[in-house]
């Protein structure tokens, strides 16, 4: 890739197409085989059954594709926001209809059946042996590192020479497929984290939102617990409203109306209209008007549930979503894309039904994970086809955003890192691809007049009251907003003047990168579930009933869909043209206004503001007060100017005008 907009790609080299010769007339798909399945881990042959796989499709001139991406996203640029319309963008850059028909044919003489062709692939199905027939494979079990089992095949899938081009990557192969997690934390169950060092997260037997707490941040005291540092410190928040969270953005005025927000996540709650209408209701807002909120679900399709915590355990992480958008874009139209599951394959399927038939303006994505884990790698060719769609998005003008994570620098020595399988220190993917916006946290101090009075990074040390009642017990950190340098992806041109040195050159595991590499994030929103919104959902009670309840929810799953309303404003402010691939611009405003209107700088320690700062989670749950202390997010830290725990900083008061006229 050239110019300024993004110049990365894998350190390993991803590969867009089929490569390396394995028989006569025959190619390799690089990439597809993971690298655990090795004839060492082999135990069995694969269980018999049916698949389906997913042929991704190469699409035209890849060169042409990430240097118009690029110039299109870059202020100062004689294509800047020059968009393509999806027909044109697939005209020049998508499959060729005439691709897509000779890999449908191809795999029917194979065996198999094939049961769609989109314009991005094509899905088959068929037996493990007529699989393994049709890709030249053998699927076998072998043993994963944490001890589970999992299918892959024995080695990369072959296809006929004449289709090299036409082949982006295969999916489907394996069962062990990286799961994508949602990223988003409950004060509730955070609560509970606390007393265990972050290994909580039952079902709440109490009231979801605790008592005492502080409507605003800092407006009831604890006097009943001991001091913490020689300081009574505030209760915490009980979850921002909407219109706090529009005024302390700057968004109030602004409606979004001239916008569409995406948002995708796996699968679908069935209450979710219905919930965010009654929490708009409570939050002053009108009902969504008819037509203003659609969704695509197909819950017959649904598969992967229990590994990906189960249908209904993503039914908070969607309300959150929806709402979020609503209350920062209180007439913003939404779209709710449900995947067929949180693995990469329906994940990519989702992503790309909505880039190439530009169904939105704006896309926020609230999942993701590491790209090393105990469960294997993310397949090189996976990558390529995730950066494929990201730049189509940006040609198209469809801003795409990411939640960096909600585990720091996902150490495998914490909790939560090693919760999520991270093999070693590392970012969270997709956010860490250099064509997306890396969305990071923040803890968000909004006093009584819906002013952000204050910012520091959302990171949680955390405090049990002693079994005395006289003193504080430290239970060390917990979980945070993520950040540090992403060793996969080399540095996009548009940090070289901003991001130093010593984050783009030093690896979170310590070492040195060969060359400087992309880091996140690339701005921060509330995060924090002891500062996080107020969401409504349908869910289990405390009576074990089920209805309607609202409870605090943080995580930079909060932090995207912020974002996103913002944008949907911002799009309105400029009559309904998109604003693309946001980060080139970003990093201008960076420079410019650091500090000023349109992006406040955010540090660990805010000027005037009593260190340490702590906020008190009440008894709750039948358990003792707990501290949670705010600004510590492992080892990133907040600095003056860019950093890796919050990026460039947060939203300022002017954020959507000087986006808008940027």
């Amino acid at each position: 890739m050239s110019a300024s907009a993004a110049s990365a790609t894998s350190v390993g080299g991803l590969e867009s197409a089929a490569s390396g010769s394995s028989a006569a007339g025959l190619v390799s798909v690089a990439g597809v085989r993971p690298a655990w399945a090795t004839s060492a881990a082999a135990v069995g042959a694969a269980p018999r059954g049916s698949l389906t796989t997913r042929v991704f499709l190469g699409g035209q001139d890849a060169q042409g594709l990430a240097a118009y991406a690029t110039a299109v996203s870059t202020p100062g640029s004689m294509s800047y926001r020059r968009f393509l319309g999806s027909s044109d963008a697939a005209s020049r850059f998508g499959p060729s209809a005439a691709e897509a028909s000779a890999v449908s044919a191809w795999l029917r003489r194979s065996g198999l059946t094939v049961t769609s062709t989109t314009d991005q692939y094509v899905s088959a199905t068929g037996s493990v042996s007529a699989v393994d027939k049709a890709y030249g494979v053998t699927l076998r079990s072998y043993i994963l590192a944490g001890g589970a089992t999992a299918v892959a095949p024995d080695r990369d899938p072959l296809i006929p020479a004449s289709l090299q081009s036409s082949v982006a990557t295969i999916t489907g192969l394996t069962s062990s497929s990286l799961p994508m997690y949602s990223q988003h934390v409950t004060a509730a169950t955070a609560s509970q984290d606390l007393r265990s060092n972050g290994g909580g997260s039952g079902t709440p037997t109490g009231p979801l939102i605790p008592s005492p707490c502080s409507a605003y941040y800092g407006q009831s005291t604890d006097t009943t617990d001991p001091a913490f540092s020689g300081a009574d410190e505030p209760y915490t928040v009980c979850g921002y409203s909407a219109s706090q969270l529009r005024s302390a953005y700057g968004a109030t005025g602004h409606s979004g109306g001239k916008a569409t927000v995406a948002i995708l996540d796996a699968y679908a709650s069935p209450t979710m209209l219905s919930d965010a209408n009654t929490w708009s209701a409570h939050n002053g807002l009108a009902a969504f008007r008819s037509g203003q909120y659609s969704q695509i679900v197909t819950p017959s399709a649904w598969t992967n549930v229990d590994a990906c915590g189960g249908a209904s355990g993503w039914g908070a992480e969607e309300s959150l979503d929806v709402e979020a958008v609503h209350a920062m874009a209180p007439r913003a139209r939404i779209l709710y894309y449900g995947a067929n599951s949180c693995q990469d394959s329906d994940l990519l399927a989702a992503l790309s039904d909505l880039i190439t038939h530009r169904r939105a303006d704006v896309i926020s994505d609230s999942w993701g994970g590491p790209l090393h884990s105990s469960a294997g790698d993310e397949p090189a060719s996976t990558i390529a086809e995730y950066e494929h769609l990201f730049q189509l998005a940006a040609v198209e003008g469809i801003t795409v955003n990411f939640s960096s994570g909600d585990c720091g620098a996902n150490d495998p020595s914490t909790v939560c890192g090693s919760g999520e399988g991270a093999s070693y220190a590392q970012t969270t993917f997709p956010a860490s691809d250099p064509w997306v916006t890396a969305v990071g946290g923040t803890s968000a101090a909004i006093s009584s007049h819906g002013r952000l009075e204050w910012n520091t990074s959302w990171g949680t040390d955390a405090w049990v009251l002693s079994s005395s009642g006289t003193s504080w017990e430290s239970l060390g950190w917990i979980f945070g907003g993520g950040g540090g340098a992403a060793a996969d992806f080399a540095q996009p041109d548009y940090q070289r003047d901003s991001v130093p040195s010593a984050l783009a050159d030093t690896l979170l595991t310590g070492a040195s990168a060969s060359s400087p590499r992309r880091v996140v994030p690339d701005l921060s929103l509330d995060a924090d579930p002891f500062t996080g919104m107020l969401v409504g959902e349908t869910q289990q009670l405390p009576s074990g009933a089920t209805g309607y309840a609202e409870a605090a929810i943080g995580g930079t799953s909060l932090a995207s869909p912020l974002l996103a309303g913002l944008e949907a404003d911002t799009i309105s402010e400029r009559d309904g043209v998109p604003i693309g691939f946001i980060n080139p611009t970003l990093y201008c405003l960076g420079a410019e206004h650091m500090g000023h209107d349109a992006l406040r700088d955010v540090t660990d320690a805010p000027s005037g503001v009593t260190q340490p700062i702590a906020e008190v989670f009440p008894p709750f749950q039948g358990q003792t007060a707990a501290i949670a202390g705010l600004g510590q997010d492992g080892s990133l830290h907040a600095g003056a100017g860019y950093d890796d725990a919050t990026g460039l900083g947060t939203p300022g008061s002017l954020f959507i005008e000087e986006l808008a006229a940027s």
